[in-house]
């Protein structure tokens, strides 16, 4: 059968070879099946005879190659859609598996583009939209770093794709927009609520990409016309309308913070050369007042919402007022609760975090055990999220092949065993939970702290 399906379309002599016995699970030299390599060259009726084949060579849909990959995969790869949405109707294809890399199905159709095979992933039951691979890219960090404007807009349309993931260099989709200067990607993250003042690992904002990019963006696709408004306000030419500079004006009037340092201690107001264009920018776009004393500068940063909203003076009251009630703060722009408060300026936290002051009793083994209940089959993935290499999930799991309870507790006591007492808190476990959308789990560790 493997000499046979790379070359010739014969349905008729795929079935007699299914009908006879042959084995429709048997891997070649790169581990490939006669699905994958059949699903590869897009033969689809001879996809739909080894899919009905029966008895005892019943073929097994999520057989892997040498590189992890499943049919579903090598599909998505060639944005097959039909055969795609063969695998799909198969019983017991795995939508939510993943290569070598990390990589899901999800992640090779919009790695490569494929908007129809996109669209049918994202109305699967069970569809984790938001898995990350070994680098920590999301499917929709992958769409946007190729640029694929049709791929991100219909992921955006899903409630359940989720804009602010932080990969491994702590992009998000929007600083990746802003990496690959696609002003439309950039435009539809931002209408669609992603966060203006997100930050990478050199704590550069969307404001500090834009104005230190040397080239023009480009691919707008629909007319932005507030940027038209802000160009004028800043008296730029329509050849720069969307330089960084130009862009920049747009993003500071969509709320990103011009007076953010990054990790050198240089805000995107000083990477401003023009004198006179920085003026400009300082009085269009004017430091943020404190919305409580609304008399100094706003310059705490509240995490996690990332709303500098508060001067020094009221986080330090804001702080004594929790630490007395043992009730955490809301940020009084989006009513987030407060976990801590940040100077970006100097790049120093507040004397003490709100959740160090509420959340000061660690996590027992006795919370772990009742906590493990409740993971069902998310274990390994909450497991990644709490910083848990893969090598020893795959270690739990060889050595607890009998209960995915068992694996579960005993991921979550290597979490407690090699973590920091400090760092053994519910406040920690809580948000890793509410990450990998393990809601019972979180329901049952909340109680259990209430």
């Amino acid at each position: 059968m493997f000499v046979f399906l790379p070359f010739s379309h014969r349905t008729d002599v795929v079935a007699f070879l299914v009908s006879s016995g042959a084995n429709v699970n048997k891997h070649n030299s790169w581990g490939d099946t006669p699905l994958h390599l059949a699903v590869e060259k897009n033969y689809e009726d001879v996809v739909k005879v080894l899919l009905n084949s029966k008895e005892n060579n019943n073929l097994q849909v999520n057989l892997r190659n040498i590189l992890g990959c499943i049919a579903l995969h090598v599909a998505c790869l060639f944005g097959h859609i039909k055969v795609v949405e063969l695998l799909l109707q198969q019983n017991g294809t795995d939508v939510n598996a993943v290569q070598e890399d990390g990589w899901t199905a999800l992640h090779v159709a919009c790695h490569f583009g494929h908007r129809k095979v996109v669209e049918l992933l994202l109305q699967q039951n069970g569809i984790d939209a938001n898995k990350v691979n070994l680098k920590g890219d999301t499917p929709l960090h992958q769409a946007v770093r190729k640029r694929h404007y049709d791929v991100v807009a219909s992921m955006l349309v899903q409630d359940s794709v989720k804009l602010d993931i932080e990969n491994n260099r702590k992009r998000t989709p929007l600083l990746e927009a802003m990496y690959a200067a696609h002003l439309g990607i950039v435009h539809k993250l931002i209408i669609h609520g992603a966060n203006m003042n997100a930050v990478d690992n050199d704590g550069n904002n969307c404001l500090h990409l834009s104005i230190i990019k040397k080239g023009m963006f480009h691919s707008e696709v629909e007319r932005i016309y507030i940027l038209d408004k802000c160009c004028a306000k800043l008296g730029l030419p329509i050849k720069k309308r969307i330089s960084g500079v130009g862009v920049a004006s747009y993003l500071a009037h969509q709320g990103a913070n011009l007076y953010r340092k990054n990790n050198k201690n240089v805000a995107p107001l000083d990477l401003i050369g023009d004198a006179d264009l920085k003026e400009k920018f300082k009085v269009l776009f004017p430091p943020p007042q404190c919305m409580l004393c609304e008399v100094n500068e706003a310059s705490m940063e509240l995490q996690p919402c990332a709303h500098t909203v508060l001067c020094e003076d009221c986080s330090k009251i804001q702080l004594k007022t929790c630490i007395e009630s043992k009730r955490r703060v809301e940020c009084p722009k989006c009513k987030e609760k407060v976990e801590s408060f940040v100077c970006p300026k100097s790049e120093e936290k507040a004397v003490k975090t709100v959740a160090e002051s509420v959340d000061s009793v660690t996590v027992e083994e006795i919370h772990l055990h009742r906590v493990s209940q409740k993971l069902a089959g998310k274990w390994m993935e909450l497991g990644r999220e709490l910083g848990i290499r893969q090598n020893d999930l795959e270690i739990i799991r060889h050595d607890y092949p009998q209960s995915v309870r068992e694996q579960g507790f005993q991921m979550l006591f290597k979490w407690h065993q090699s973590t920091d007492p400090e760092k053994r808190t519910p406040r920690i476990l809580k948000a890793a939970l509410k990450e990998t959308e393990c809601y019972d789990a979180l329901k049952c560790l909340s109680s259990e702290f209430n």
